[in-house]
């Protein structure tokens, strides 16, 4: 369903946008149900099909990017710096391998934060709790080492 992002109602409530624009591979009411139906509670919960540009995305709380599967433009990435700056909330979601498999170039923004999506995935070898191979427990597992040396 899509809902046009009018600024009078962004304004009434916390806003969270689901970015739709760029053939995600994870749609909102597809695969995110469950949270969508969690977040109504409190939030308004919309979706962008359309450019992205700091007038579409100011005014939300979050701005989740969930798969992408085309290329971002250079105004697009300077949209979501602005809104990053201004204190927004970017949530990125990608599946395993990347870039690899999802041919977009996220990591370009992310880079500049200290942040990367990478080409391979976590793979539990031996028996455990879980039934499938790729859900696997990682206890104290902060992977970025730069966040390790600021918070321990």
């Amino acid at each position: 369903m899509r809902v046009p992002i009018e600024k009078e109602r962004l304004s009434a409530a916390g806003v969270i946008l689901f970015d739709q624009s760029k053939g995600e591979a994870a749609s909102l009411n597809q695969h995110f149900k469950e949270l969508q139906r969690r977040l109504k509670t409190s939030w308004k919960i919309l979706v962008n099909t359309d450019e992205i540009t700091i007038s579409r995305i100011e005014a939300a709380k979050v701005f989740i990017i969930a798969g992408p599967t085309e290329k971002f433009s250079v105004n697009e990435f300077e949209a979501i710096n602005t809104y990053l700056n201004k204190g927004g909330s970017v949530l990125v979601v990608l599946g395993e391998n990347g870039e690899s498999k999802y041919p977009t170039n996220i990591n370009y923004l992310l880079e500049q934060y200290g942040i990367l999506i990478n080409n391979d995935a976590v793979v539990r070898t031996s028996y455990y709790k879980y039934f499938h191979p790729k859900e696997a427990l990682i206890p104290n597992g902060i992977l970025n080492r730069c966040l390790m040396y600021i918070y321990i």
